[in-house]
């Protein structure tokens, strides 16, 4: 049974302060970030708005995106695949996975409960998709801490908000589950309760979650790793197996392959729980395709350090 566990009666709504590690904190300069993210020439090429709402009307099937975290300058147009790409659905919310880079908090399956702020103006959350997530997944999972200084769910608010203004949002975000049976379990709960979310609002909803690929060059580490060429090989090398695991849409081969690789993804875990819940939400009807794959020093050449990113959606046409 869900229980009545209401948002009301948890605590108050407040707003979290951005970072603004990754864009700019200003107005207009976070919008020319954006905008020139899509105008990009490794970007769609186009804004979204010249690419109109007409293919996904379904209020079946729920979209799923993976996609980066990193900075608008060396990773924007990779976002922009993925946000153009959204598009085409109508949608209400959105539920964000993220991940925990710095483990804070005391949860390692963590919701916020608030608002955020953006350079945008304020994302506010869908408190009927957060009472029912926190009905079913239990009040431990609220957790402020683990949210307020990480930067993987609030990359993509800025983005989201350009996209559709009065969307609202969820933020979820993982540290390292204990094993693949309790990541499968965790998205049946969830499953559970986006169905009865649907059910109870008839929203519509997508689900945007994240990660980047390999960190490789003197900055990660690697401090004899000066050539450029021979870091931005190492990186599509190494990444290949990771994206080609995540195409199979196969959690336990992604998981093999990253223990086996030691690929420094850093969002494994969103990685695995996106791919549970595209198959369990659409009765595994879609598939997963790459929209783009690039390292970062062809975005922005600014050093010998680089770091891999992609652009995969989870779609239900060719």
């Amino acid at each position: 049974m869900v229980s009545n566990i209401t948002f009301s009666n948890l605590q108050q709504i407040l707003i979290r302060a951005p970072l603004c590690y990754y864009y700019s904190s200003q107005k207009s300069a976070c919008l020319q970030e954006i905008s020139s993210s899509y105008l990009h020439r490794l970007g769609p090429g186009q804004l979204p708005f010249e690419h109109s709402i007409t293919n996904h009307d379904s209020t079946s099937f729920i979209p799923c995106m993976l996609i980066p975290h990193g900075a608008y300058c060396d990773s924007g147009p990779l976002y922009a695949h993925g946000y153009y790409w959204i598009n085409s659905f109508v949608f209400d919310t959105a539920l964000i996975i993220g991940t925990n880079h710095g483990g804070m908090g005391s949860s390692n399956v963590s919701l916020s409960p608030d608002n955020w702020q953006t350079p945008l103006g304020v994302m506010e959350i869908d408190t009927d998709l957060f009472n029912t997530l926190i009905s079913v997944l239990g009040i431990q999972t609220i957790d402020r801490e683990a949210h307020r200084t990480e930067h993987s769910i609030e990359n993509q608010l800025p983005f989201l908000k350009h996209l559709r203004p009065k969307a609202k949002f969820v933020a979820l975000s993982f540290s390292r589950l204990n094993d693949l049976n309790q990541g499968y379990k965790v998205c049946e709960q969830i499953t559970k309760a986006i169905n009865l979310y649907r059910q109870q609002t008839g929203k519509r909803l997508v689900i945007i979650s994240t990660t980047d690929y390999t960190h490789y060059g003197p900055g990660y580490g690697q401090i004899r790793a000066e050539n450029l060429s021979e870091n931005e090989e190492h990186a599509r090398i190494h990444d290949k197996p990771i994206i080609q695991s995540i195409l199979s849409n196969d959690p336990e081969r992604l998981l093999q392959t990253q223990w086996t690789t030691q690929n420094s993804m850093c969002g494994l875990w969103p990685s695995l729980i996106v791919m549970i819940l595209s198959k369990i939400l659409n009765n595994n009807q879609g598939h997963w395709k790459l929209l783009c794959y690039n390292v970062s020093s062809e975005v922005m050449n600014s050093g010998k350090d680089v770091c891999g990113f992609a652009s995969l959606v989870y779609s239900n046409t060719l």
